[in-house]
């Protein structure tokens, strides 16, 4: 018989119902807690992509660190691309911008310009309202990039060498002549006589050591396969005289592969149909980067060294610009005035004809943003090694 003052009939019963309770709060506490994760680590993408956005819409404006940051237009039109692509990448009606933690501002230790962006967004809290909880929650998530003068450049790096005397102060918008020696022979205004004659300043680019006119023809409309970068130390180099021996030092030849330090080729701009890819680039405007070897004042004599194709050119800096007109022999001429180049001054196709002595590029100086490396900028924005290349990376 069972004994009814030990009947515990029920007993389970009840303590199903109490643990179903517990079990339902723990199963409600964990579904909020995932739906939170998520907003959360969505509206980190969200930052990361906004401040991004800010620091790549930051590069179009040239100048120091110093200028950026206080040229309202240029923060204004960084907050509303950080803004815009932050909140596509977080499209639900709750998103918000965290107004307090925008900022622009300047390292000058690091030589960057920093992008501090923050968004917030609420997650409906579907379960923890029945215990009790709120019913919403709340998250913010922020982060920074940055913007520096990027140290080299892995695309459109064109295998021809700008002479730093007339390459100037590079300001983003100007439009430049740089000439460059007929024939081997005439030296061009701004710059010393080649020291190996039949060098125009051609390159091999770091992959190929060949010097064959076919190469340097898809060299010129392709740009370089392999990335090209500004020696380093330079930074520590305050003089004329001492940035010399910085780049002699560190190019005593040109090995093939060699980022830093290229080396001659002999082609001539008017060679083959050398010329027909210089038009390729005009009439499509791409984009191209020039290695830029120093000389006087810059330096303090001629960098190169070396005669032919063991000609080396170390890289001092990088230009950016696109192509408006060239002139390199009596019937290789042409320009555009359209596009990119409008406003172009330098009308190369109308030069008369016979005129070998005018053998010149004409340019025009962008700022670019390029694709990036860790190495550490030798360049502080709108110092004179400043060629118009910009790098942009997540920094926190």
């Amino acid at each position: 018989m069972i004994d009814p003052r030990r009947d515990d009939q029920g007993a389970v019963a009840v303590l199903v119902g109490i643990l179903a309770v517990f079990l339902i709060g723990l199963s409600a506490f964990t579904v909020d807690l995932g739906a939170a994760y998520v907003s959360n680590r969505n509206l980190q993408k969200a930052a990361d992509a906004g401040a991004l956005a800010g620091a790549q819409a930051l590069t179009q404006f040239p100048g120091s660190c110093d200028a950026i940051r206080s040229n309202s237009v240029a923060v204004a039109a960084a907050r509303a691309a950080a803004v815009k692509v932050a909140k596509a990448n977080y499209p639900d009606a709750s998103w918000t911008e965290d107004a307090t933690a925008w900022k622009v501002t300047c390292d000058p230790k690091l030589k960057v310009v920093n992008v501090t962006f923050a968004n917030s967004g609420t997650t409906k809290a579907s379960f923890a309202g029945v215990f009790g909880g709120a019913k919403t929650v709340t998250t913010k998530r922020g982060s920074q990039a940055t913007v520096d003068v990027a140290p080299g450049a892995g695309d459109n790096v064109r295998p021809l060498a700008l002479c730093s005397a007339a390459v100037g102060n590079s300001t983003p918008g100007t439009f430049v002549q740089i000439f460059y020696p007929g024939n081997g022979t005439m030296s061009p205004s701004q710059c010393p006589k080649p020291k190996s004659p039949g060098n125009w300043w051609t390159l091999d680019c770091p992959e190929e050591r060949g010097g064959a006119t076919t190469l340097l023809e898809q060299q010129i409309k392709d740009g370089c396969q392999d990335r090209v970068t500004v020696i380093p130390g330079q930074a520590n180099a305050n003089t004329p005289g001492s940035l010399t021996v910085v780049l002699e030092d560190a190019c005593p030849n040109a090995p093939s592969g060699s980022e830093t330090c290229m080396s001659g080729d002999p082609g001539n701009l008017d060679a083959g149909h050398i010329a027909d890819s210089w038009k390729y680039l005009v009439d499509t405007q791409k984009i191209s980067i020039f290695p830029v070897f120093c000389v006087a004042p810059q330096c303090s004599e001629d960098t190169t060294s070396g005669s032919g194709t063991n000609t080396v050119f170390p890289v001092y800096k990088l230009v950016s610009a696109v192509v408006c007109g060239y002139h390199f022999s009596a019937k290789e001429k042409h320009h555009s005035t359209t596009g990119l180049c409008a406003g172009n001054p330098y009308l190369a196709g109308l030069d008369p004809i016979g005129l070998n002595s005018n053998n010149y590029l004409v340019i025009k100086y962008l700022s670019t943003r390029t694709s990036g490396s860790n190495a550490e900028s030798e360049c502080a924005l709108g110092a004179s090694c400043d060629g118009g290349l910009r790098r942009t990376r997540l920094t926190g």
